[in-house]
């Protein structure tokens, strides 16, 4: 595709370099260096945007396999989905809270029973409109004002932990309104140590995430 731009834009000062159309030759070696610089300068920042994106999406992994690698003595407790219908708990794309998502969360907090050494994990997530990389930053945003709100509402910072997903963990259809709708949300995730009680064997972290994922 790029050789067929670069054709149709230089053909013909390279044809009449050769003598084929006139005898003057004006597309002289350097000028066609200069001209096709703005294309290579072009295709070295798109190769860098994609290369930034790609280590962004590692780095997210790695510190998805970290917290993982935490929770693995731990039991998921609760599940509360911040969801973003029309943009009702955050400003349209912004990560700073509404009145309406601050108070949401206000009555999950309400409703969480006293947990010892509970640990919080709060997840970002956007709908596949836009660029990749843009969703991940806005997935951070928003995750990063939740994790504060909790914090500031007397959680432990040791024990908050932030993360983006962006557009790759989808629940519904991205070509639809009303999945899109449901695809962005914030999850906080409320682990506590896994220990057996009532005669019940603990359950881990990691087999409570594939049950809430058949659910």
């Amino acid at each position: 595709m790029v050789l067929d731009v670069v054709w149709r834009r230089y053909s013909v000062p390279l044809i009449a370099c050769l003598g084929l159309v006139t005898p003057g030759c004006l597309a002289t070696r350097g000028w066609v260096m200069d001209q096709l610089a703005p294309l290579g300068d072009r295709t070295m920042q798109v190769e860098g945007r994609v290369g930034a994106l790609e280590t962004r999406i590692a780095e997210t992994d790695s510190r998805v396999a970290g917290i993982i690698d935490r929770l693995d003595h731990l039991r998921l407790e609760r599940r509360f989905v911040l969801n973003l219908r029309e943009g009702a708990n955050f400003a349209p794309n912004s990560g700073q809270l509404t009145p309406e998502a601050r108070a949401a969360i206000d009555g999950f907090l309400t409703d969480l029973p006293q947990l010892e050494a509970a640990v919080f994990v709060v997840a970002g997530h956007t709908d596949s409109l836009g660029a990749e990389e843009y969703n991940d930053e806005l997935g951070q945003r928003r995750a990063t004002s939740v994790a504060r709100y909790l914090i500031a509402k007397g959680v432990d910072p040791s024990r908050v932990t932030a993360v983006s997903y962006g557009e790759r963990m989808p629940v519904a259809d991205n070509a639809t309104a009303a999945g899109r709708h449901q695809n962005r949300r914030v999850e906080i995730l409320v682990y506590q140590e896994a220990i057996a009680s009532s005669g019940r064997s603990a359950q881990p972290a990691s087999e409570a995430r594939r049950r809430d994922k058949d659910l």
